[in-house]
């Protein structure tokens, strides 16, 4: 029985705590909200931050003698106090923890029924954390409204006597010709006695791949029981840049069907059932490393915050378009930031091979009160999303410690100080040193098919065991978003993946006031690297902050991926949407739309491309240009007569190098240096470095080039007249 639709909702005041569940209390001129929903999208409850008190009535028909029936809430965002009939059901805590309550006995007892829920969603303030909603409301891509609410839909199910209270299936092991499945499942039996478990797989053009039959004797009570499943010859899942394949990706079904049996052994009607669609796969993230069915792979990723500050209302395809849009873009990992999404999200990633890294919903400091609950949390993580074969890694925390670098810190020597500011992410403290390896042992326990990274965004370890990524912010927080590829010398851990760089952009419109009018702009820094007051008006500013986070992105991309493997094994941009409207760190905005930044990331995550040292600025006439060329190669294979041609064009003048030979597969190679010494021509000077390579039997040749472009100004003693030695 699907009870969404209109609830009647009030603010939990001192009466209410005591009469709000009564059934006789009227409610009748109470505000209605949509289940699914957030308080945030009522207008009298859109900057609600106390508790609120939902109040659903139905009815429902009495169960029959062999029927147990149960409350299911979905998800409530981020507790809630359950009571049916004036009787209290329980507590909720998880925002995406989906809650069964047996209501058989008060389903029997009447017809009229009256379901109310105290959901709170309380600000994080301050100080250390208590609700573990991460960047729903903590970070850089938190929405900037409250996302209380009943976010996922409610409903009543029925089962037999036996009933599946928890159920976990994982992909233990898959090569080319076996593959092994592991299923966990908690069984609540009303009274002891013989069930049989059946469990059955569908291949992935629905032929069957194998059943098995067991007979087991439970308790009354919960019983946990767990089994493997051998699958032979499977069609294995891979990225969609590791492919053999451009078609969606195999999935097999799996269902587990629970019948309990009579006195004389025959099994009875289904007691209850569970299915899940997963893929087969092997992979593994050792510091930062991925390797997928034994290929390893440089990941290029993007992360993703919450997909809407109103997530329950978002169109289906709207959250699933996402995953098309960073595939599009020629991304091959989605880190779901500090949040666990929408069921959209992650069935679309199965389908086209996209990567996921799985953050845990914590985001900065928490409270020592709340590891209890954080484990809670990291369990059922692995159980709502371990089939997934889209899911590669766990990651414990977000900035444990805080930001490393904060905003703004210096805009000069982006090392300078830089010890005492890391300080606070060497030495111990309660969420670096208890929680984060509490987190990792239970999510490690829970799921040993996928590596755990403990913490993210602080200083990368000398040991695989304490990896990490880095948030720099180079051209955001500090230093220049050139600095980096001399930073990553002078430390080349830091290179080891890029987590945190991007910067933020926004719409073409006039602000009223002196300074962005958006709840989560980052002000300090866009007054240092974009102030207001070098534009004429809103517009642009605006667009001069789209072309600059543009080209931050595409430089930074094209320096990690000149490192790759050396150290380097990949990188994730900040971020796929907008937090709001008016702008964010998004490569598209919250309508969808493309800014300038995703054409960069499209243009500088191609599987092929050929990339130089920047040129200055502005260059004088007579000044020798040196220019590094390398060419990287993602493809599994070698590109065979591979022509580089480098060509710098100051008016009518021109000079030209070409070099060639065969690209190794999966590799970046040094092509040569492209010098030149500057003409006295006072005009742009433009370096295109091109690339032609013969493609596969079956494809066409594989192009690639990118472009430089600076200006040529006279010395401050006019030498124009003197001849140039080239």
């Amino acid at each position: 029985m699907d009870l969404s639709g209109q609830w009647r909702v009030a603010r939990l005041d001192a009466d209410l705590q005591k009469r709000g569940a009564d059934p006789e209390l009227d409610d009748t001129e109470w505000p209605q909200i949509e289940v699914p929903g957030h308080w945030s999208t009522h207008p009298t409850f859109a900057l609600n931050r106390n508790a609120l008190l939902h109040r659903r009535r139905f009815q429902a028909p009495k169960p029959s003698e062999n029927e147990r029936e149960w409350l299911v809430l979905e998800g409530v965002l981020a507790e809630g106090d359950v009571w049916l009939d004036g009787h209290f059901l329980g507590s909720t805590g998880g925002y995406f923890v989906a809650h069964n309550f047996e209501i058989t006995d008060a389903l029997r007892e009447r017809h009229d029924h009256l379901l109310a829920i105290d959901v709170a969603c309380p600000a994080p303030g301050d100080g250390p954390k208590q609700s573990l909603t991460g960047s729903l409301q903590s970070g850089p891509l938190a929405p900037p409204i409250s996302p209380g609410g009943i976010w996922r839909p409610v409903h009543t199910r029925t089962t037999g006597p036996v009933a599946i209270r928890h159920s976990r299936l994982l992909c233990t092991q898959a090569t080319e010709t076996s593959a092994t499945v592991r299923i966990r499942a908690v069984l609540d039996a009303l009274h002891a006695g013989d069930v049989r478990i059946d469990t059955s797989v569908l291949g992935p053009q629905g032929q069957t791949n194998g059943s098995e039959s067991a007979l087991h004797t439970l308790s009354r009570g919960e019983n946990r029981l767990e089994w493997t499943i051998s699958i032979e010859d499977p069609e294995r899942w891979w990225p969609w840049s590791l492919s053999p394949t451009d078609g969606d990706q195999p999935l097999y079904d799996i269902g587990v069907t629970v019948r309990s049996e009579d006195e004389d052994g025959q099994p009875l009607a289904v007691s209850d059932r569970r299915f899940w669609r997963t893929g087969l796969r092997t992979v593994s993230v050792k510091d930062f490393g991925w390797t997928v069915n034994g290929r390893r792979l440089f990941v290029k990723g993007v992360s993703l915050g919450p997909q809407s500050a109103t997530l329950a209302a978002e169109p289906a395809h709207l959250i699933a378009d996402d995953v098309d849009a960073a595939k599009e873009a020629g991304l091959d990992l989605i880190r779901v930031h500090g949040h666990i999404a929408r069921p959209e999200l992650y069935q679309r990633a199965d389908e086209l091979g996209v990567l996921l890294w799985q953050d845990l919903p914590l985001v900065g400091t928490y409270s020592t009160n709340t590891r209890r609950r954080a484990r809670m949390v990291a369990r059922e993580a692995a159980d709502l999303l371990g089939s997934h074969p889209s899911v590669s890694v766990w990651c414990t925390h977000e900035e444990p410690n805080g930001p490393v670098v904060p905003s703004p810190i210096n805009y000069g020597d982006p090392l300078a100080g830089l010890a005492k500011r890391l300080s606070k992410h060497v030495l111990p403290s309660w969420n670096r040193t208890v929680l984060g390896p509490t987190l990792r042992r239970e999510l490690s326990s829970s799921d040993p098919s996928r590596s755990v990274i403990m913490r993210s965004g602080t200083v990368p370890g000398l040991t695989s065991s304490t990896a990490s990524d880095p948030h720099l912010w180079l051209g955001w927080h500090t230093g220049k978003h050139q600095d980096l590829a001399a930073l990553l010398r002078r430390w080349p851990r830091l290179g080891r993946f890029l987590g945190g760089f991007g910067s933020q952009s926004m719409r073409v419109r006039d602000w009223p006031g002196t300074s962005p009018s958006h709840a989560t702009a980052e002000e300090e820094s866009f007054e240092r690297y974009l102030p207001r007051s070098a534009y004429v008006d809103g517009a642009s500013w605006a667009r001069a902050t789209r072309s600059y986070q543009a080209d931050l992105i595409r430089s930074q991309i094209e320096t990690i991926r000149r490192l790759k493997y050396q150290p380097s094994q990949g990188f994730c941009v900040m971020a796929l949407v907008d937090a709001e409207p008016e702008g964010g760190f998004g490569l598209l905005q919250t309508d969808r739309s493309p800014k300038p930044a995703y054409r960069a990331v499209t243009d500088s995550c191609r599987p092929v491309i050929v990339v130089a040292d920047a040129l200055p600025t502005i260059v004088t006439p007579g000044r020798r240009i040196s220019m590094e060329v390398h060419a990287v190669n993602d493809f599994h294979r070698v590109l065979k007569a591979a022509r580089v041609t480098a060509t710098a064009t100051i008016g009518d003048w021109q000079h030209k190098t070409t070099w060639q030979g065969d690209l190794s597969a999966d590799s970046v190679e040094r092509i040569g240096a492209f010098t030149f010494v500057v003409p006295a021509i006072h005009d742009l000077v433009a370096v295109t470095i091109e690339l032609q390579a013969e493609g596969s039997e079956d494809s066409d040749p594989v192009v690639a080039s990118n472009r430089y472009q600076s200006v040529v100004i006279p010395p401050a003693e006019d030498t124009s007249s003197q001849p140039i030695t080239s």
